[in-house]
């Protein structure tokens, strides 16, 4: 069984809506001035007082504001096309990051069971983990 067409293409299309919405969000809310409580990544806290501080710059300056939507775009693209990747088979994670089979994306049918880790969840969850195991950023 595979992705349908229908699925693959709502998938890519959801995944550009919301690389969109989610740097115009985060451009917005800086350049308006607004605070950085909207940040949940990393979930063991927001901002310095100086990072805040210097945030503060981009406020009322939509050519700052343009620019970091553009960057934080690009990089969730470039999380979401290493993520599609993987799951792909054309690359595989760090052999340092645990065990790995590959993995398919089929669509759902009755026959398959449901579902009981949720992906969602874990993202955050294992945080912890990855700042166990990866360089020191200070």
């Amino acid at each position: 069984m595979k992705l349908s067409e229908y699925n693959i293409n709502t998938l890519m299309l959801f995944l550009q809506q919301k690389i969109e919405e989610n740097a115009e969000y985060a451009a917005d809310e800086l350049e308006k001035g607004n605070s950085t409580d909207f940040l949940t990544y990393p979930p063991n806290g927001g901002l310095t007082e100086m990072e805040k501080s210097s945030l503060e710059k981009l406020k009322n300056d939509p050519i700052l504001k343009g620019a970091l939507r553009k960057v934080l775009a690009d990089n969730s693209a470039g999380v979401l096309f290493e993520l599609l990747n993987i799951i792909d088979g054309t690359s595989d994670p760090d052999e340092n990051l645990g065990k790995w089979t590959e993995i398919s994306f089929v669509d759902k049918t009755s026959e398959l069971a449901e579902n009981t880790e949720m992906l969602h969840d874990e993202l955050y969850s294992k945080y912890w983990d990855w700042k166990k195991i990866r360089p020191n950023k200070n």
